[in-house]
């Protein structure tokens, strides 16, 4: 049996951007990380309010059998470790990092 091959698909820029300038964005000033990013378990933090955290730092880690550990993407100051609200409607322990 031969295999058959599909042809690229070329699709026509619409947006009207091609020739735009990127726009730098300025930082935020925090960011607030869920401990719940995953289907497996919830991790817990592993880090404190007064903390300075660096980028790739572990953050959250869980000893559960399904899980996986939630690193920093930023770096800073542990502001604070409280719960937030997820799009799902759900409650969860997340680290705010300033």
């Amino acid at each position: 049996m031969k295999a058959k091959y599909l042809k690229s698909i070329h699709v026509p820029h619409y947006k009207r951007t091609a020739g735009d300038i990127p726009n730098r964005m300025d930082l935020p000033k925090s960011v607030t990380i869920p401990m719940s990013m995953h289907i497996g378990a919830p991790c817990t933090p592993v880090v404190k309010v007064g903390d300075h955290v660096a980028i790739g730092q572990i953050i959250g880690d869980s000893t559960a059998f399904v899980s996986a550990p939630i690193h920093a993407s930023v770096s800073g100051k542990v502001k604070a470790v409280d719960t937030m609200l997820l799009s799902s409607g759900a409650l969860t322990t997340a680290v705010t990092i300033e």
